[in-house]
C-alpha cells in the first residue's frame, strides 16, 4: 500500500500525520519512532489512541535527526537527546523569526 502525498505538506501545529507517515517521510523506522515516544521526546497528539498522530512540524526535525544518525553513525539510544536539541533549536528559531 502506498500513501499519496500532495506536492506540499504544511509543517505546522495545525496539521497532523500518522506514525507510519512520519516514518515514511523521515527515514527513521517505526521502532525508532516508538523509542522516541517512549522517551517522552516525541509527543503524539492522541497518546491514548490506537493509531498515533503527530504535529507535522516534527517532519523537519526527524528528517534532520535521520541524516545526523546516518552521517555520524549514531546509536539509537542517542536519538532522544539529539531530537531534544533539534526541537529546542526549532523553537528558538521560530521565536527569533517572530520578532
Amino acid at each position: 500500500m502506498s500513501v499519496e502525498y500532495p506536492d506540499s505538506i504544511l509543517l505546522d501545529e495545525q496539521h497532523e500525520i500518522s506514525l507510519n507517515e512520519l516514518a515514511e517521510l523521515s527515514g527513521l523506522s517505526s521502532e525508532e519512532l516508538y523509542q522516541l515516544v517512549d522517551s517522552g521526546v516525541l509527543l503524539p497528539i492522541n497518546p491514548e489512541a490506537a493509531i498515533w498522530h503527530f504535529n507535522s512540524h516534527y517532519v523537519i526535525s526527524i528528517r534532520t535527526l535521520c541524516r545526523l544518525k546516518q552521517d555520524f553513525e549514531l546509536e539509537s539510544n542517542s536519538l532522544a537527546l539529539m531530537l531534544t536539541f533539534l526541537e529546542r533549536i526549532r523553537i528558538l528559531e521560530h521565536q527569533l523569526n517572530r520578532h
